[in-house]
């Protein structure tokens, strides 16, 4: 009868069990090694393909399309969107003025759509006003504003018209068209329009007027 010697067999289980450790060492090895070869030509193939990429647009759905909003030095017969318009007056006080959208017209004349124009003083108190349609001359900070044309005050005074002409260079406005005046003291109607001075701080009604005062409760 044949005896196993116990220290043998312990042995022999080491020795296979340090074998197969020892070939997965190895392979781990292999494997980091292929993997440090082959992650940089990785990279320079996902840069490859991110040059490439929109060369391979057929029909360029993904085309990035840029707005002008500072056309100032816009050329003559040129579309823009989203125009604006930065400037201050003879006092140094500043305006904006923005639009939907603006064409080019000469040397210093802008076309727009739904202009909006925001002048402020340093004092707080501000006019806005906006209409459908505005032609802009850059040069004389002459803006002509037809359709809807509204301007606020921040007292609370909205004066409307037809048309009007903004001078942005001394802050002034007017307009022959009939005008309506709505504020806190009621509402006003002019058949021939109305001039103002000083940014809306001084208004005054052409022609026969009429006047709606509102009622203190």
């Amino acid at each position: 009868m044949n005896h196993i010697n116990r220290d043998e067999v312990i042995k022999g289980f080491a020795d296979r069990r340090a074998r197969i450790e020892a070939g997965t060492l190895a392979r781990r090895r292999w494997l980091v090694t292929i993997a440090k070869r082959l992650l940089p030509l990785g990279a320079i193939f996902i840069l490859l393909a991110l040059v490439l990429a929109p060369s391979m647009r057929k029909n360029g759905a993904d085309r990035v399309a840029y707005h002008m909003k500072d056309v100032a030095n816009a050329s003559a017969g040129s579309h823009m969107q989203v125009a604006r318009f930065h400037g201050v007056d003879q006092s140094g006080e500043p305006y904006t003025v923005t639009a939907a959208s603006a064409d080019q017209h000469g040397n210093s004349t802008v076309t727009l759509t739904a202009p909006i124009g925001d002048l402020t003083q340093k004092a707080g108190d501000w006019l806005m006003l906006k209409s459908d349609h505005g032609l802009y001359d850059q040069r004389s900070q002459a803006l002509d504003l037809t359709g809807h044309v509204t301007l606020y005050r921040n007292d609370g005074t909205i004066v409307t018209a037809p048309t009007a002409r903004i001078n942005l260079k001394d802050g002034s406005a007017s307009s022959s068209a009939p005008v309506q005046v709505q504020g806190p003291f009621g509402t006003l109607t002019s058949q021939d329009g109305f001039t103002l001075a000083g940014r809306g701080s001084q208004i005054t009604f052409n022609g026969a007027s009429t006047l709606i005062l509102t009622q203190v409760q």
